[in-house]
Formats: C-alpha cells, sequence, structure tokens
C-alpha cells in the first residue's frame, strides 16, 4: 500500500527514489516482513545516499520500522530530519503526512501525549483527498491516543468510526479489523448491540484474511462483552464460554495478558474457581507487580474471591478495582490531550481563514485588474473609433489631393509623350537631311561647298561628343540599344559605337565611309565583320539590331 502510494506520486513530479528504499517500504506493508525491512534499511551505509530526498526517505523509515518492530524510540532527531525536508518539498505530501504520523508515535513513546495529538492532527489535514490510508491511520492513532488515556466522553469513539471509514475507502483490511475490533471494546459499555455487531463484523474478517490474532481479539472482547452483560442476566454466560472455546480451538499459548484474564473472570463466573487460577498463572509475566495490580488481574481475582465466597477479600479487590479506575478518570494527559486538539483546530481554522481572506483578495484584484483592462479598452475602443473618423477626413483629403496630383502627372506624361513625338520626328528630318547633304557631298567632289560639308560631317574627335548625343535618339527608336551595348560590351571603342549607331539608322556604305573617313565602301564591310567578332555575335550586325528592337522592353 504504501509503495503504491509513493509510485503514484512519484508519477507528479516527486524525486525518483532508491530502489532499495522502495523496497523496503514495500516489505513494510506486511506485518511478517517488517523485520525484514528493518535489517534492510539498517544495512543501507548513509554515505551511499547522495540526494537529500533519499536520506529524508531512509530517515522516515527506519522510524517507521523501528515504531512498527516495537523498538523504543528515545529521540526524535531522525523523523525530525525528515519533516523538515519534506515541508520545503511540499510536492511529496503523501511522505510529510506519513512523518507527522511517526512524530506523533515517537512523541507517544517520550511521554508527550499531548504533542502527539498535534502532530496527529497535523498528519491528518496534511494528507490529500485520495490519501485515506494515512489520514485513516492518523485518526486511528488519534483514537488510541483518547482511549489510552480513558477519555470516556465519545472521543475515542468519534476518531475510530472516522478511521474505519477511510480505511474502508482505501480498502486497508487489516486496520478496518483494527478499528471494529476496538470500537467493539469501547461500545461494550454504552451499546451493547452496537458492540457486539462490530465485534462480530471484526472477527468474520479476520478469519477471511486468516488473521488469528485478531480473531482471538475480536473473540475475547465478545466473549468479555457477554460476561459483562452476565451480571445481570446469567444467560449470557454461556455465550461467553463458548468464545472462550473458540479461543482455545485457535490458539492458547503467547496470548495477551487480557485475554488470560477474561479466561479467569469467566471460569471463575462460571464457579470453575481452579481453572481460574490456572488461567491467572499463564502470562510469563505474572510475578511482575504491575501485572498483579492492573485492573483485568484485580477483577478476575474478585470474581474468583465471589466464587469461593470469600466476601472480604472480594470486597478488598473490588475496593482496589474502584480505586485505580478513579486513578485512570483523573490521567492527568487527557485535559492537555484535549486542549491541544482544541488549539490545533482553533489554530488551523484560522490558518484557512486567512488562506481564504488571501485567496479573495488576490480574486478580487484580479476581477479589479478584468474590470480596469476591460474600461481601458472600451477607452482604447472609443478613442480609436474617433481618431479613425479622423484618419478616413485626413486620408480622404490626401487621396483627392494625390488624384489631384496623379491628373497632373498623367497630363505631363501626355505633354511629354507630345513632345518625345514632336523630337523624334525633328531628329528624324535632320536625319534625312543629313543623308541628303552627305549624297550631294559624294556625287559633287569638286564643289567647295560640298567638300566643307564632308570636313564638318565627318567624324572628329573635337566633335565625337555631339555625335554621343545622337546614342540618345537611337536609344529611343532602337530599344536602348546603344545603351546595353556599352554595358554588354564595355571594350568596345567610341568609333565602333558610332559604326553600331550608324547602321541602326540606316547609313549606307558609303554614307559611313563618309562620316567616318573611310576611302571606300568595302573598307567598311570588312571593319563590320571585324565589330561583329569581337562582340562574339553568331550574327550580322544588322540582325543583332533587330534582335534588339525584339527583345521586351
Amino acid at each position: 500500500m504504501m509503495a503504491l502510494a509513493g509510485i503514484l506520486v512519484g508519477c507528479n513530479g516527486v524525486p525518483q527514489y532508491d530502489h532499495r528504499l522502495t523496497q523496503a517500504d514495500s516489505l513494510m506493508s506486511t506485518p511478517s516482513q517488517r523485520k525484514a525491512a528493518l535489517d534492510q534499511l539498517i544495512n543501507i551505509p548513509p554515505n551511499s545516499l547522495t540526494k537529500e530526498s533519499d536520506k529524508a526517505y531512509l530517515a522516515l523509515l527506519l522510524t517507521e520500522a523501528r515504531y512498527k518492530n516495537y523498538e523504543r524510540i528515545t529521540s526524535d532527531e531522525v523523523i525530525n530530519s525528515a519533516i523538515e525536508y519534506y515541508e520545503h518539498h511540499p510536492k511529496d505530501q503523501e511522505k510529510l503526512a506519513r512523518a507527522y504520523i511517526y512524530k506523533g508515535a515517537v512523541l507517544e513513546d517520550l511521554e508527550k501525549p499531548d504533542s502527539a495529538m498535534w502532530f496527529y492532527k497535523k498528519a491528518e489535514v496534511t494528507a490529500s483527498e485520495e490519501d485515506d490510508y494515512n489520514r485513516g491511520y492518523a485518526q486511528l492513532r488519534m483514537g488510541k491516543l483518547y482511549s489510552g488515556h480513558h477519555a470516556y466522553d465519545g472521543r475515542d469513539i468519534e476518531k475510530l468510526e472516522q478511521a474505519l471509514e477511510s480505511f474502508r475507502k482505501s480498502k486497508d483490511i487489516h486496520y478496518q479489523i483494527v478499528c471494529l475490533s476496538d470500537l467493539g471494546a469501547m461500545y461494550r459499555s454504552t451499546v451493547k448491540k452496537e458492540a457486539e455487531q462490530k465485534l462480530t463484523d471484526a472477527f468474520n474478517l479476520a478469519k477471511t484474511q486468516k488473521d488469528t490474532l485478531n480473531m482471538i481479539k475480536s473473540l475475547k472482547n465478545l466473549a468479555y462483552l457477554y460476561f459483562m452483560q452476565s451480571v445481570d442476566n446469567k444467560d449470557y454466560i454461556r455465550p461467553a464460554y463458548n468464545k472462550l472455546q473458540e479461543i482455545k480451538a485457535l490458539k492458547i499459548n503467547g496470548l495477551r495478558e487480557d485475554v488470560y484474564t477474561t479466561f479467569a473472570s469467566i471460569y471463575a463466573n462460571c464457579g470453575k474457581v481452579d481453572s481460574a487460577m490456572w488461567f491467572l498463572q499463564l502470562p510469563p509475566q505474572s510475578n511482575d507487580s504491575s501485572y498483579l495490580n492492573s485492573n483485568n488481574y484485580l477483577e478476575a481475582m474478585s470474581q474468583i474471591y465471589k466464587a469461593r465466597g470469600d466476601s472480604i477479600n472480594y470486597l478488598k479487590t473490588s475496593y482496589q478495582c474502584d480505586r485505580n479506575s478513579f486513578k485512570l478518570l483523573r490521567d492527568p494527559y487527557i485535559v492537555k490531550i484535549m486542549t491541544t486538539e482544541l488549539q490545533f483546530d482553533e489554530h488551523y481554522k484560522n490558518e484557512q481563514e486567512q488562506k481564504r481572506r488571501t485567496r479573495n483578495y488576490f480574486l478580487w484584484a484580479i476581477a479589479s485588474a478584468i474590470i480596469l483592462s476591460l474600461l481601458l479598452l472600451a477607452l482604447l475602443l472609443y478613442l480609436r473609433n474617433h481618431r479613425y473618423d479622423k484618419l478616413v477626413l485626413e486620408l480622404k483629403d490626401q487621396s483627392q489631393s494625390q488624384m489631384q496630383d496623379l491628373t497632373d502627372m498623367q497630363q505631363s506624361i501626355n505633354e511629354l509623350q507630345i513632345n518625345d513625338e514632336r523630337l523624334k520626328g525633328f531628329i528624324s528630318s535632320h536625319v534625312g537631311m543629313m543623308r541628303e547633304i552627305i549624297e550631294a557631298c559624294y556625287h559633287e567632289p569638286n564643289n567647295r561647298i560640298a567638300e566643307n560639308m564632308k570636313r564638318i560631317v565627318k567624324f572628329q574627335d573635337s566633335n565625337k561628343d555631339n555625335w554621343v548625343r545622337l546614342f540618345d535618339y537611337i536609344d529611343l527608336e532602337h530599344n536602348n540599344i546603344m545603351t546595353r551595348t556599352r554595358e554588354n560590351y564595355p571594350d568596345l571603342n567610341d568609333r565602333e559605337l558610332l559604326l553600331l549607331a550608324l547602321t541602326c539608322m540606316g547609313f549606307t556604305y558609303i554614307q559611313i565611309a563618309i562620316i567616318m573617313g573611310y576611302s571606300n565602301a568595302t573598307s567598311v564591310s570588312v571593319i563590320k565583320q571585324r565589330l561583329v567578332k569581337k562582340m562574339g555575335l553568331d550574327c550580322s550586325l544588322n540582325e543583332y539590331i533587330q534582335n534588339n528592337d525584339k527583345m521586351k522592353k
């Protein structure tokens, strides 16, 4: 059960523990394996555990194993180290609840039952909603604490009823039997029918588990219940006697002292004095003064004296029983234990109230922040809407202005296109005129005007800038051929570019020869071939010009 709980919480972000510790923990859940668990834990070298979580787990398991093996623990130092770790690592809630439980158990051994109550209460409220086992065990410890200090106001019964319900939820049969058996014993003096039912249920459950010790315990309590009822009704002495026979059929050696005293009381009440005395002598500690002065022993002796007719000793032992009972009722710790529980409940109530207030303040703060955010958002939307209207008006004005600018620009473009066409027409007419002049110069070589014109038209370095300006016109007419050629063939010189330009303008070989100063048209043809080769073309210069014109502008 403990190991399963450890695995479950391990899935929720709890550290992975050393396998030796988890193995010992699993052994602890079986009563017959608890000694083996303690031996395994003792043999774990402390320096072999490097993680703080493993060290805390070892401290918890050592305390638990020693307690369950009935070793008296004289110091709470070991369990304190576990509590200190788990309080700072609240994710491992199950182990913190267990640490509180065994801190309380150690404090009981140290005879501090009121302090023990405080830690049992802490364990009860620390256990998670799903941790019914640890909650039930804490409630069982509180119930036994009250009954052990003789709180006869029903507090012990209330705690054990709560523990029984928790163990039923956790499906722990062993502790269901313990709770039923103890509740049956507590109900004997108040609600006898309820006591009989609880003890019968405890016996039946113990029988299904083959738990002989708890079977005997339940039968003993039933026998004593019938014995108490036989005081008023002698018919109950026979059922009491029958339960004793069932115990004898199960086991007789090594039983608890109260079983032997119960045998003695019932046999004495049945008139079997010798058998009653024989049972009182069976416990190995029968010479112990605490046993001889215990109420169970004195009560059995009073029944024996009564059966013998020894009135003096009967009254004497009965008086001694009453005195012991009165002392028990005046247990000095019981008031402290009750006060401690009340103080814890008040402290826990105030702590929860403070948490509730803090949570409410936090929720109010969140709600206020949300409301404020919504108000700010609404304000921003309002301002944005008004700003949007203003922006729309501004954009409208700007768009109207831009539309007007676009209209003006379109008009300017149209005008430029018209002017461009005019310019192209003007240049074309001048180029045509230039051709006519060149032709006239060629056909009239002896004319002085013609010679002057030849000199003017002829390409010279001094007027090459004028020719270069003509390239812009050729770019307009022939898809930027001059610009592209200069970019793609940077090694071409001005004369080669001029040859390309004149070819684009449709000049004949003779006209090109005159302009460029060659002796005849054949020279122009040779130079064109050289230019084609220099440019690396696989076509003629005219085809190059045509291909360029077809390219996407």
